[in-house]
């Protein structure tokens, strides 16, 4: 298998020239795709990688890229899911340019072709559940929140399969730091996890949250971000899910978002946490992911933000205010167990705060 780096830039070069759905870019992509799995022994999930999407919008054909590391003992017939699109928005016509998409998704589907391989080589002998790597196809506009997404067709396509899958963790965004320097470094190295509360497994993410040094998985409620990316699919159908993401950077959807703008070290850290999260994950009794819908985690949230308007400092707009809202948030958490509905729609608004604060 080919290096991240190498991985990143050959998926947002001119050869794959914005990976759109239907153009030879996008076979290109997928044609790296599969060759990375293959130079890795990573067997298919099926009879081959590419899993066939009829009747998209607009009489396209889409391809989901699926494949497998199986596992050992008695949990080998239950799954574990990692999920990075690959698919992007193609070419700009008036700007005679292509969007080169390698925060958006190269670097996750980086990052999840080097987890199965550590997988792979690393995943107890004795009992663990198997591996599921997908890269879903037509999660970009114009499918994005819709049916013909690549997760949706997933899901509706493999009714068999997706009983035995615990947990699927959707990676989005992944490959850029912060744009801030200096004593703000912790900013530079963080990113978010949702939806750990709506099953049994937020103990172990706690456990190892700052196990890679240098790398800050700040978790929080899934109910904190709007319903955005792959991971909606599994939510709707109750299944647990994880939603890694650094969030938009100022580079979102434009000709700019290339390779070189990428944090190399940061995505190299943040394979070592997937890997080891995985192997944790693996290996877990089947109560840990019993889904619950109803559960909220408002003072991870809370106290994840705090975290980091902490090392933003004062220098933005309502910073005082901010902080007031978030120590009487987190003492009201700690003495109730959650926020009411008013102040938990609060929390949206905060995160956007520091979604364009970090840009």
């Amino acid at each position: 298998m080919e290096s991240l780096l190498e991985i990143v830039h050959f998926l947002s070069s001119k050869a794959c020239n914005g990976r759109r759905v239907g153009t030879e870019g996008w076979k290109n992509a997928q044609d790296f795709i599969c060759r990375q799995l293959k130079l890795a022994s990573i067997p298919p999930l099926g009879e081959e990688y590419l899993e066939t999407l009829p009747q998209l919008a607009g009489g396209l054909e889409g391809k989901n890229i699926l494949a497998v590391v199986p596992g050992n003992g008695l949990l080998a017939e239950r799954y574990l899911l990692i999920e990075a699109h690959y698919d992007h928005l193609g070419e700009d016509e008036e700007e005679m340019g292509y969007f080169p998409g390698a925060d958006d998704n190269a670097a996750a589907v980086a990052i999840i072709l080097h987890t199965a391989k550590d997988y792979l080589q690393t995943k107890d002998s004795h009992n663990c559940r198997s591996l599921i790597i997908a890269s879903f196809d037509s999660e970009e506009p114009p499918f994005f929140n819709s049916p013909d997404m690549g997760a949706e067709r997933f899901c509706e396509m493999h009714p068999e399969l997706l009983p035995k899958i615990d947990l699927a963790i959707v990676l989005d965004l992944m490959g850029h730091g912060a744009a801030i320097h200096g004593e703000c470094s912790r900013l530079q190295d963080s990113f978010f996890v949702a939806g750990a509360e709506k099953c049994g497994i937020g103990p172990v993410m706690d456990s190892i949250s700052r196990s890679i040094p240098e790398l800050y998985p700040q978790r929080i409620g899934n109910h904190a971000i709007p319903p955005l990316g792959n991971y909606i699919a599994f939510q709707k159908r109750k299944k647990p899910f994880l939603f890694m993401t650094s969030g938009r950077n100022k580079y979102y959807h434009s000709l700019f978002d290339s390779a070189e703008r990428l944090d190399y070290p940061k995505i190299q850290r943040t394979v070592q946490y997937l890997s080891l999260l995985v192997r944790k994950l693996s290996t877990l009794e089947p109560h840990s992911y019993i889904y619950n819908e109803k559960a909220y985690d408002d003072l991870s949230t809370l106290l994840s933000l705090k975290e980091l308007f902490d090392c933003l400092g004062h220098g933005f707009n309502d910073s005082a205010r901010i902080n007031d809202f978030l120590e009487h948030s987190v003492a009201l958490c700690r003495k109730n167990g959650n926020l009411n509905e008013f102040e938990r729609s609060k929390l949206h608004h905060l995160l956007a705060i520091l979604e364009k604060a970090l840009q």
